[in-house]
């Protein structure tokens, strides 16, 4: 499909025509909504035009410091926007590289009318992350498009449409770089036609209309089918290569190895080779320090491997790491599983950047009791008994868990001397995928729980506040685990390397907890750690609870004492 310059066809802004641009009128003011670089060169060639740029709402730090210094008044939400039209009305809003959604009650009061930057060739890859989609479709033309805001999302008349050809080796990093570069020199093109009044604009042919939500991701999420073509496997790898400075906001192309396939690593690179071997897909035909060979559905492939922190892994190592060795045969999902992951992928995709704030301000607490800073290998592992708080003989099961995880985080506040506690929290699995090791890699088994502990507050406040915080648990549930690594400002942050970044957790489990007295950890119960040191686990069912711990930096002395206090604790609750 070929894209014009600009529309041939449409209707031309007349004089007079009202909330677009009459003939013959200078522009005199716009604002800018957006982010990154592409916002502030869009920003500045207006400004060459003698517009004069009354505000800019930006949604990153990048867009911000630059409005700041050109002393152009910055606003970080909708509300703030609106409320500054309604005293200041301007004549264009330009929307670029912009995750808000404008409401009528911002567009409408830019007097000649909005204007929305869209990286894909409209109607078609409508929605988010459009470069990545026409990657994965093998697309060989493509589009960037300007069009005016409405009440849809995407779905506005489009003024100008500049073509962008996609080469064999694009990556999502270098086609959102053409893009940008289109992106620049059609709004030279768009400015001109405000200036002149001659701007030619065009309805979309919706019936054509393709559109990617938000939360849309690719499929398995992003785990590579090795019985798939090569050619579909390089077109993965490049569409989720967003570049080592980028945040990714999909998933990582990844492969399955371990045993079980029970572990994934992130494919930096693939490259198609010329030959075809003719073994089954997913054979490790060869083992380099820098990469593998694999066989495919089609030709074989080399692939390099990258770390959490985004270095490159040696591949030698890896392989035997994973108990691999040439000739043995890769994990392949099936065509179910792939369904499942993609579903699972997609549930956990609407609360990442829930996620992604949290993680970037970790915090772990630290207890005050003498303990082992370095723990031995591996962790001597040991569970406390169970305690069944008498206290909360009379309360329901429900009640009981409350209690006791609360009376938990004030122990905690009161013996660190902190308030604002962050610990590690097992979420809940949904136990219709148990079984499905690629479901299981791709989910954290743990995530912070974020709680403040006011002390001035009595126990029933403290209460509600921690249930508001187990409500918010249960709603996000959890992140995929290759979301550090897609981040940069988490990438560097090596706590998160681990499976347990936080050294105390908390998990509620439906489990009865054995009465038996100092055991070494169950099988069971490794499941349910989400503490490098301590775990503390609650019975949902009658509010037991006890601990698990690493007994080689840990005493069994201080668990029994902790016991005792937090016996004393739930009897003054009550």
């Amino acid at each position: 499909m070929a894209y014009r310059s600009s529309p041939m066809r449409g209707r031309g802004c007349e004089p007079g025509d009202q909330d677009r641009n009459p003939a013959g009128r200078s522009i005199s003011s716009g604002i800018i909504v957006g982010s990154g670089t592409l916002a502030i060169r869009c920003a500045q060639l207006a400004m060459a035009t003698g517009q004069v740029i009354g505000a800019a709402l930006c949604s990153d730090a990048i867009f911000a410091d630059w409005a700041a210094r050109a002393n152009i008044p910055s606003m970080e939400s909708l509300e703030e926007l609106c409320s500054f039209l309604k005293a200041e009305p301007v004549d264009w809003i330009f929307s670029v590289a912009n995750p808000f959604i404008l409401p009528p009650d911002v567009f409408r009061r830019a007097r000649r009318g909005a204007f929305n930057y869209h990286d894909g060739p409209l109607p078609r890859y409508a929605g988010t992350h459009a470069t990545s989609w026409a990657l994965l479709a093998q697309e060989t033309e493509y589009a960037i498009t300007w069009h005016r805001i409405d009440d849809g999302v995407n779905t506005g008349d489009v003024v100008v449409q500049r073509q962008v050809l996609v080469a064999p080796t694009d990556t999502a990093m270098s086609l959102n770089l053409k893009c940008c570069e289109a992106a620049i020199e059609s709004f030279r093109e768009l400015l001109t036609g405000l200036e002149s009044g001659k701007l030619t604009d065009y309805p979309q042919a919706l019936v054509n209309r393709s559109y990617f939500p938000k939360r849309r991701r690719p499929d398995a999420a992003g785990y590579l089918r090795w019985d798939r073509s090569a050619q579909d496997l390089s077109t993965t790898t490049r569409a989720l290569d967003f570049g080592p400075y980028h945040p990714n906001p999909l998933c990582l192309p990844k492969a399955l190895v371990g045993d079980e396939g029970d572990e994934a690593v992130a494919i930096r690179h693939l490259e198609v080779l010329p030959q075809r071997s003719g073994v089954p897909a997913g054979c490790l035909l060869e083992v380099h320090s820098s990469h593998w060979r694999v066989a495919t559905g089609t030709e074989d492939v080399n692939v390099c491997f990258g770390g959490r922190d985004g270095q490159v892994l040696d591949a030698r190592a890896l392989a035997k790491h994973s108990n691999l060795d040439q000739g043995d045969r890769l994990p392949i999902l099936s065509e179910e599983q792939a369904r499942s992951i993609t579903a699972t992928h997609e549930l956990l995709a609407p609360s990442e950047n829930f996620w992604r704030q949290r993680l970037e301000q970790l915090r772990t607490l630290q207890l005050p009791f003498p303990t082992s800073p370095v723990a031995e290998a591996p962790p001597r592992w040991q569970s406390s008994s169970r305690v069944i708080p008498s206290a909360l003989a009379k309360l329901s099961p429900h009640d009981r868990m409350e209690y006791v995880v609360t009376a938990w985080l004030i122990y905690l506040a009161r013996i660190t001397g902190e308030t604002e506690l962050q610990l590690g929290w097992t979420p809940a699995s949904d136990r219709s995928k148990i079984g499905f090791k690629a479901v299981e890699v791709l989910i954290a088994s743990v995530v912070p729980m974020e709680v403040t502990i006011d002390l001035a507050h009595g126990f029933k406040d403290v209460r509600k506040t921690v249930a508001v915080e187990c409500a918010q648990l249960r709603e996000h549930v959890s992140f995929a685990r290759d979301l550090t690594a897609r981040c940069p400002s988490l990438r560097g942050v090596e706590a998160l390397w681990s499976h347990q970044p936080w050294p105390i957790g908390i998990t509620i489990t439906k489990d009865s907890c054995s009465a038996g007295g100092d055991l070494t950890l169950s099988q069971s119960d490794r499941t349910t750690l989400c503490g490098d040191l301590l775990t503390f686990q609650v019975c949902a069912l009658d509010g037991s609870f006890r601990w698990h711990f690493d007994a080689s930096r840990l005493a069994p002395k201080q668990i029994d004492r902790m016991t005792r206090h937090m016996q004393n604790l739930l009897r003054g609750a009550i």
